[in-house]
Formats: C-alpha cells, sequence, structure tokens
C-alpha cells in the first residue's frame, strides 16, 4: 500500500488507457460505409465498445481505399452508367443543331444526366446538374448565334475591338481579330499545335534568359554593382554599357591570349552581353511568329470544313462537361482518404513511440525506487523489481 501511494503521489504510476481512436468519430462517415461495407472491415478494427483503431498502416490508407476492390468497382459502375453520353451529348447538341428548342433542352439533357446517376451512391447529383448548367449557358449563346446566322457563322472571325488611351481619352481600337463561335486558342491547340509549341518554346527560352541575367546580376559584388554596366537601381543591367565592357573585354581577352576565370567579373559581362543580344534577337522573333500564328489561326477558322467545326465544338461544349463528370467518383473517393488520413495521423501512435515511453517510464520508476520505504519484505520485493526493471 505504501509503495503505491509514494508512486501514486511521484506520478509515475497512471492507470493504462486505451488505443485507438473513439469509435464516435466513425458515425460522419456512415453514408461511406454504406456504400462500401467491405471497406470499413478492411481499415478498422474494433478494440471495444468505445475505441478502434485502424487494421492498416497510416502510410497505406490512400492505396488500400483506391485499390479497394468495392472502391474499383464503383468508380466502373459509374463509368458504366456515363458510358456514350458523349455521344449522346453530341448527337442532340451538335448534329441536330438546327432543330435544338434552347428553352426546352436543358431540361431534357438534365433527365437524362439523373436518370444516369440514379443508381450511383455518393455522388452529388445536384453538384453534377451545377457542372450541366454552367456548360449549357455557354451552348446555349453559341447555338442561338448559330440559328439565327446560320452554320456560317463557326467559321468567321470578328475584329477584337479594345479601349485604348488616345490622347488621353479612351478609344475604341482593333487590336487583332477573335472567333465569332470559335476560340482561337482552342483552334491553336486542336489544329495548329505545331506552331503553337514552336512559339511556346521560344518563350521557355526568353523566360530562361531572364532568369539567367538575374543570377548573374546578383553573383556581382556591391563594388562591381557601381559600375556603369549595371543600372542605377541596381535592378538590372545596362544594356548598352554591357556592350561597351564586353566588347573591350572580349579584345583585352584576345590580347592576352586568354580566357577570363568563369566566376570574374569580366566573364560575367561577357557572359550577359551574348544574353542579352539573343534576347533582343529573340523577342523579335516571338513578336514575328506570334503575329503570324496569329493570322494562320484566322485563315484556320474561315477555311475549316464541316467536320472540323464539329469537332472543335465537341471540344468546346461537350469535352469540358464530361471532363468535369467523369472526376466526380474521384473525387468522392480522394474525400473519404483525406477524411480517413486525418484520423488516422490524429490518433496514431507508431510501436516505437510505446516502446521509448515503456522504457522512459521504467527508468523513472527504478529510479524513484531508491527513495522509497518499507518492511523488509516490501524492500525485497523492490530490489527484485528494482533488478527486473532496468534489464538485469
Amino acid at each position: 500500500m505504501l509503495i503505491h501511494l509514494q508512486l501514486h503521489k511521484a506520478g509515475i504510476y497512471t492507470p493504462p488507457c486505451s488505443a485507438g481512436f473513439p469509435t464516435a468519430k466513425l458515425p460522419s462517415y456512415t453514408i461511406f460505409w454504406q456504400a462500401f461495407p467491405q471497406l470499413h472491415d478492411t481499415l478498422f478494427t474494433p478494440k471495444s465498445a468505445a475505441y478502434s483503431e485502424l487494421t492498416i498502416v497510416k502510410q497505406d490508407v490512400n492505396a488500400s481505399i483506391s485499390g479497394h476492390p468495392q472502391v474499383l468497382e464503383f468508380i466502373s459502375a459509374y463509368n458504366q452508367a456515363f458510358n456514350g453520353f458523349d455521344d449522346h451529348l453530341n448527337s442532340q447538341l451538335i448534329q441536330t443543331w438546327e432543330s435544338v428548342k434552347r428553352n426546352q433542352q436543358e431540361a431534357v439533357l438534365s433527365a437524362e444526366l439523373f436518370t444516369r446517376l440514379a443508381p450511383i451512391a455518393l455522388i452529388d447529383k445536384y453538384q453534377a446538374y451545377q457542372f450541366l448548367n454552367n456548360q449549357w449557358q455557354l451552348i446555349s449563346a453559341d447555338l442561338e448565334m448559330m440559328q439565327t446566322e446560320g452554320f456560317a457563322a463557326t467559321k468567321q472571325v470578328d475584329p477584337n475591338i479594345v479601349i485604348k488611351k488616345k490622347d488621353g481619352k479612351d478609344t475604341e481600337v482593333q487590336d487583332g481579330w477573335k472567333g465569332h463561335i470559335l476560340p482561337f486558342d482552342l483552334v491553336q491547340q486542336t489544329y495548329l499545335s505545331d506552331d503553337l509549341q514552336a512559339l511556346a518554346a521560344k518563350e521557355a527560352r526568353l523566360a530562361e534568359i531572364a532568369s539567367t541575367l538575374e543570377e548573374i546580376l546578383e553573383s556581382l559584388t556591391e563594388e562591381e554593382k557601381e559600375q556603369d554596366t549595371v543600372k542605377e537601381s541596381k535592378d538590372g543591367f545596362a544594356n548598352t554599357e554591357v556592350g561597351k565592357a564586353a566588347k573591350a573585354f572580349l579584345k583585352e581577352q584576345k590580347d592576352i591570349k586568354a580566357k577570363f576565370a568563369d566566376e570574374s567579373y569580366e566573364a560575367k559581362i561577357i557572359c550577359a552581353n551574348k544574353l542579352i543580344d539573343e534576347e533582343k534577337a529573340l523577342k523579335k522573333t516571338v513578336k514575328d511568329a506570334a503575329a503570324a500564328l496569329h493570322l494562320k489561326t484566322k485563315t484556320t477558322i474561315e477555311t475549316l470544313t464541316d467536320e472540323q467545326v464539329n469537332n472543335l465544338l465537341h471540344l468546346k461544349w461537350i469535352a469540358p462537361l464530361t471532363t468535369e463528370l467523369a472526376a466526380m467518383p474521384n473525387s468522392v473517393i480522394s474525400q473519404l482518404t483525406s477524411q480517413v488520413q486525418a484520423l488516422a495521423d490524429k490518433y496514431a501512435v507508431t510501436y516505437s513511440q510505446v516502446a521509448n515511453e515503456i522504457k522512459t517510464t521504467e527508468q523513472e520508476l527504478a529510479d524513484i525506487m531508491g527513495e522509497l520505504t518499507g518492511n523488509e519484505f516490501d524492500m525485497q520485493g523492490l530490489t527484485e523489481l528494482t533488478s527486473l526493471l532496468k534489464g538485469k
């Protein structure tokens, strides 16, 4: 009794507590477990009426959920439910665009959407409808122009009018062209991808040059930054002065028949000058290429075949919707995974943590026992227990 009392007062003796997490945390997942009862049993094991624990290590939560047969079956069933949906939309909206009743068509498509979703659990049907509704606004506006102006409207380009300051006043001016129905960027990505990628590569090189020039500038000493080659603001090179200095350094390098050390001020200025020259030439190339691509896109739209127009309408109207719908089951699974992972992280206690806590507590117990008092029988028991705790 005396020993237990002193251990309790010392704060060393405490009753063991249950591991795992409160089972009460699980009811919020009821909707998931109704859909995936076997997944629940795979993930959790009840330890008592009040506590449960993860059956798997927390690092395996994502793999265990995403690879579970019931989850895979759920995704497969969803995909099967929407099999052919894009073809259905294509038939309803593109192939018969002239006869589409715009004031009724959204309701027809919504009914089809809900019919396909009816047997699928967990999916937010009104979120799916919102995807449809958002896309329908764009489709309806395009259909109105096509039904009013004819199919030729899809191959039409309009002046791109912007507001610019002229003599201190806002003035409307033309800044290139834009598609009447089909966006320039969509046409470029679909039918002018080689030109687009070539332009993007040049723009990427420009960004790389700017970054390298910044690195060279930052590598200069404070004294070097006081030279005429650097702007007074110290935020960039003075290009003209860099050119003059580089020319002089190159002549000096030729005269001494040796290259400057890579980390020398002279070598950095020579390198910066090469980059500045490349940047200047490349900026003009990019500007010319962008202008050429713009005009090529205009011509491409005006000479599209009907089949190409239909393909572009599919990409503009239907593909964004089907992409959003296709992502919905994975979004549901990601939500479940995040919640289970958060639960696992919050209540996780690793074996090494438990082992360390036990070892520390044993040492504390052994140390305090040297201060305990009792009769001869108690002290004999204490000596044996101390030896056991210390591993002797």
